[in-house]
């Protein structure tokens, strides 16, 4: 993956992460509301991307780390990790 697009995905999710009161955990809810409104361009529809972001919270603990996110992000970019 780019280091600059990593760098990138960083800085919005602790941006996020901060909103819930984390700067290491993000909830499925607030990865989704960031891929939706930062990275919309790699978004197809909305159903491709509730199924990924379910299939992450492996634990049911509805939180997620940057590393899952970066997984996803390297999935729907095609850039991979």
């Amino acid at each position: 993956m780019d280091s600059l697009f990593k760098d990138n995905l960083l800085k919005h999710f602790t941006e996020y992460a901060l909103k819930e009161g984390s700067t290491s955990l993000l909830s499925l809810g607030g990865m989704k509301s960031l891929i939706q409104n930062q990275f919309s361009q790699y978004v197809k529809d909305t159903f491709s991307l509730d199924t990924i972001i379910k299939s992450m919270d492996k634990n049911n603990d509805g939180k997620v780390t940057f590393d899952e996110f970066a997984s996803v992000m390297g999935r729907l970019s095609g850039l991979g990790q």
